[in-house]
């Protein structure tokens, strides 16, 4: 496990690398094409939550770039300033998609609900692993020292591994069910889309679901990469116990 772990790591990487680029590249391209309804993303949003029963869900704008997103606990999609009041192809496929997920919680999708209760079941842990590296790397320079932190260097380092694996494995987990979800609101996105007349023909529907089928990549690929580091912890942390035992 550890050896495929590590092996898997640069081209999950190189991967992750590739999939934001190419969500970058279709959404500066498509942004740059207005859709011929003229409606902004906003308003779109606005009248498919209405249309879905999702009346109480308010549409918002946020800073940041491709920031946005639904917040399930305020009940809000938030658009960030690129797409709130934008015409554009790649600002309507965001914003359909982001009221893919308030119809998600709308109907207790259950991938949606279970990435929502392990995370609030272990959202803590994520915070950890930033002083974790920092205390690893600090404890590398004492690598040759019998003691590190005040505990035998053996049980530090395999203490220290643990919290590791225990980190990649809930975030594999959390990226495992992110990805049913996303495909999902992507799917439900084209939908809606295709059912309404906000895009006229088949080719701003095809845009649209080039710039979604982009954005998807990414997800897979935070798959990707959380399952090579989980395997690389997990696979040396059953070393370092096979030779504690």
């Amino acid at each position: 496990m550890y050896i495929w772990g590590t092996i898997l790591i640069l081209p999950a990487i190189i991967f992750a690398l590739i999939a934001q680029l190419k969500v970058s590249s279709a959404f500066d391209h498509f942004s740059q094409i207005p859709s011929s309804r003229g409606i902004t993303a906003a308003d779109l949003a606005r009248r498919l939550l209405d249309q879905n029963g999702c009346n109480h869900v308010a549409v918002t704008q946020i800073g940041g770039h491709l920031s946005d997103h639904y917040d399930p606990r305020k009940r809000t999609v938030a658009l960030s300033q690129s797409v709130y009041a934008s015409t554009s192809i790649a600002a309507l496929g965001i914003a359909a998609h982001e009221v893919g997920h308030a119809i998600q919680h709308q109907t207790h999708y259950a991938p949606l609900m279970l990435r929502q209760l392990v995370i609030k079941s272990t959202g803590f842990v994520n915070k950890l692993l930033m002083p974790l590296i920092i205390i690893g790397l600090i404890a590398s320079l004492c690598v040759t020292s019998a003691t590190i932190m005040g505990m035998p260097a053996d049980n530090f380092w395999f203490y220290l591994i643990l919290a590791f694996a225990i980190i990649y494995s809930l975030s594999f987990i959390v990226n495992l069910i992110t990805l049913p979800t996303e495909y999902n609101a992507s799917s439900r996105a084209k939908k809606m889309l295709a059912q309404s007349n906000f895009l006229s023909g088949a080719e701003e529907q095809s845009a649209v679901a080039r710039v979604l089928g982009a954005a998807a990549l990414t997800y897979l690929a935070s798959l990707i990469v959380s399952f090579a580091y989980m395997l690389r912890f997990v696979g040396l942390l059953l070393s370092l116990t096979g030779r504690r035992n």
